[in-house]
């Protein structure tokens, strides 16, 4: 018995037959190896297959002209998305984690993943990372980290979790960053009231927006809305 790769299960199995010189009814065929397409270049898998010639099962006689094949179906390729969209909240989880350790590696850190899978709709992921490395992870004003939770967002959507939404941390950064949004819609509220103008925030993504409006949500001076399109999107605090 020899293995094969390739980009399908296909092509492997086709590379197999004509190194062996046999047909599909010659032979024993087994799928070691389901492939991945990855994302963005990132967790891609080739197919694997294991080709085993048949042997005769009974000697060949002046009754059986023909040797007698034990055979074996075809293997399906079971790596469609209809397959994708079942995958438990946990068998997402390690998905993400194997994509996101890709990722990461790439862009050169040593790190740690800690996930947390809280239910079946949030799933958050600690990034443990060298004391000096973690700003560059985060990112200016937390661009980096907010990219990587948007790919991983998109990621997860694109294995049919639309359901589940994904936190992605390092340093205790989402906790001071919610404290700092806090702060900042009290002290835009106050110079909306001040000044009796609407104040137009810098743009934020849509997780942030979300959490001035919360902030704004009980004050009886001003109202919030957003206004744009994403990625320039941005709060509108308003006196009423």
């Amino acid at each position: 018995m020899t293995t094969y790769s390739g980009n399908t299960i296909e092509e492997a199995v086709n590379k197999g037959l004509l190194d062996l010189s046999l047909t599909k009814e010659n032979v024993d065929i087994k799928v070691i190896t389901q492939p991945k397409s990855g994302f963005l270049g990132f967790g891609k898998r080739q197919a694997e297959v294991e080709i085993t010639p048949h042997k005769p099962a009974n000697p060949v006689s002046e009754n059986n002209s023909e040797p007698e094949y034990q055979r074996e179906e075809e293997p399906t390729d079971s790596n469609s998305d209809e397959d994708e969209t079942k995958l438990s909240p946990q068998e997402i989880s390690n998905e993400l984690e194997s994509y996101l350790t890709d990722v990461l590696s790439g862009m050169g850190f040593e790190f740690k993943l800690e996930p947390n899978l809280q239910n079946h709709h949030s799933l958050s992921i600690n990034i443990v990372t060298a004391e000096d490395k973690q700003s560059i992870l985060i990112g200016r004003h937390g661009r980096t980290i907010n990219a990587l939770q948007g790919l991983a967002q998109i990621y997860v959507n694109r294995l049919g979790a639309n359901n589940l939404t994904i936190e992605i941390d390092a340093a205790d950064y989402r906790a001071r960053r919610s404290e700092a949004l806090v702060q900042l819609a009290e002290k835009t509220a106050r110079n909306a009231i001040a000044n009796g103008k609407p104040v137009y925030l810098n743009p934020m993504p849509s997780f942030e927006r979300k959490q001035i409006h919360n902030a704004l949500a009980d004050n009886n001076h001003v109202m919030t809305y957003s206004t744009g399109r994403d990625p320039h999107r941005v709060i509108v605090v308003a006196p009423k």
